[in-house]
């Protein structure tokens, strides 16, 4: 996919593979879009019950195909992205030759998604909010398994889940690992889930992770547009 080359102050924004948004809900500092590098980063903007988000997703090559999952989360003010432990999926976004898909969200609708699924519940103002467009990662394979200390730890070689990312663990070879689990670490070639359960000792596994949606494939654009 298409690397964006900045976000300068404007309103529609093209966006990496991989990009976090987070603004306001309601009435907050209204600070113009920062410059991207590349890498995940921040886009402060006001996210407010009048603004409508749009992602509009472009397939450009006849081998268009995959796509990218939207998610929303609650950043506590005065903490950044690494305080969010759990992202609340919104929508997905699809891709084929020649077609463009959209998902529309409120400032409003977010904040609303956000308490819905968030635990503990939010206190108070809710105020900071994070948007997410993550890539499908397919169906990944599990080559070994094991768990220690309540956290499991599942090897399914090169992948592109990030923490706090949703995804589902089927038909593994001990079905202890199985179910929907919100990741907590991930290193080169694995992941990892809270699991209560007794240790087990790493071993040799089969299975398959997925997050629901397919790899990006073919040349696709994916924009981010404000209002």
């Amino acid at each position: 996919m298409t690397r964006a080359t900045g976000l300068a102050d404007q309103r529609f924004y093209q966006l990496d593979a991989s990009a976090v948004l987070v603004g306001a809900v309601g009435a907050w500092e209204n600070r113009a879009a920062t410059t991207r590098t590349g890498a995940a980063q921040l886009l402060d903007t006001k996210l407010n019950a009048t603004d409508i988000l749009k992602f509009v997703g472009v397939g450009q090559a006849s081998n268009s195909a995959g796509g990218h999952v939207i998610s929303v989360a609650h950043v506590p003010r005065g903490s950044g992205l690494a305080a969010v432990t759990n992202w609340i999926e919104v929508g997905r976004i699809s891709y084929s030759a020649s077609s463009t898909n959209e998902i529309a969200i409120t400032g409003r609708q977010i904040e609303t998604a956000v308490r819905a699924g968030t635990s503990p519940t939010i206190a108070g103002d809710c105020r900071v909010m994070a948007v997410k467009a993550v890539p499908g990662i397919g169906t990944l394979s599990i080559s070994n398994i094991a768990l220690t200390s309540n956290v499991a730890t599942i090897t399914v070689g090169t992948h592109s889940v990030l923490v706090g990312d949703t995804t589902t663990v089927a038909n593994c070879s001990n079905a202890v690992f199985n179910g929907t689990y919100v990741v907590t670490a991930v290193a080169a070639t694995t992941i990892s889930y809270a699991r209560t359960h007794a240790n087990i000792t790493s071993a040799s596994g089969t299975g398959d992770v997925t997050n629901g949606v397919a790899v990006p494939a073919g040349t696709n654009t994916l924009y981010f547009q404000l209002g």
